[in-house]
């Protein structure tokens, strides 16, 4: 007992949380990686994941969104284009690094893991659905002057809202009976 307390308090903090801190560091490392590899994906790669946003986009407004290569799924009727910087790959990236980096010191053993894949498949979910909420509301004011600013206002407004709301989501449900208790 006495040789615990002889080490450095950063050691023994260190020590504590190791597997917490190399769940947060892989989650940034796969952030990080996904933000380059997304420099470098392919055509192919690129109709695939924009599918989603083209699907949702189409059946709001019930029209078709055939896919152009190099460019993304295309509405000439309404003139506007869905490509890749509407994938939102930075934020799915800053929404996954958020739920692990806060979140994961709440699991032990498998459920971690669990947890860990889990914000990894959910961060992507939720990523879709908020840049699909973006370009839904965008699509009425490709025409205007002020598109450019508005797009990216309502960029910054939908992704803050979205983080909050999802940091809320998962605390309320990961929080312990205890934590649950002195906090109403």
């Amino acid at each position: 007992m006495t040789k615990m307390f002889d080490a450095p308090v950063w050691k023994i903090i260190i020590r504590t949380h190791i597997k917490n801190i190399l769940f947060g560091a892989l989650s940034l490392a796969l952030g990080t990686a996904a933000l380059i590899g997304f420099n470098y994906i392919d055509d192919g790669a690129l109709r695939v994941l924009l599918w989603p946003h083209s699907k949702i986009t189409g059946a709001f407004y019930n029209i078709n969104l055939p896919y152009q290569n190099g460019v993304g799924y295309v509405s000439p009727e309404r003139g506007f284009i869905i490509g890749p910087d509407c994938i939102g790959i930075r934020f799915i990236a800053m929404l996954f690094c958020m739920a692990v980096c806060v979140f994961t010191r709440r699991f032990r053993g498998a459920k971690k893991i669990s947890f860990f894949i889990l914000s990894f498949i959910g961060s992507a979910a939720v990523g879709i659905l908020a840049n699909c909420m973006r370009i839904i509301g965008s699509v009425p004011i490709v025409s205007s002057d002020r598109f450019t600013t508005i797009h990216a206002g309502s960029g910054v407004v939908i992704y803050l809202l979205t983080l909050v709301i999802t940091y809320m989501f998962i605390d309320r449900f990961t929080r312990s009976p205890y934590e649950k208790l002195n906090s109403d």
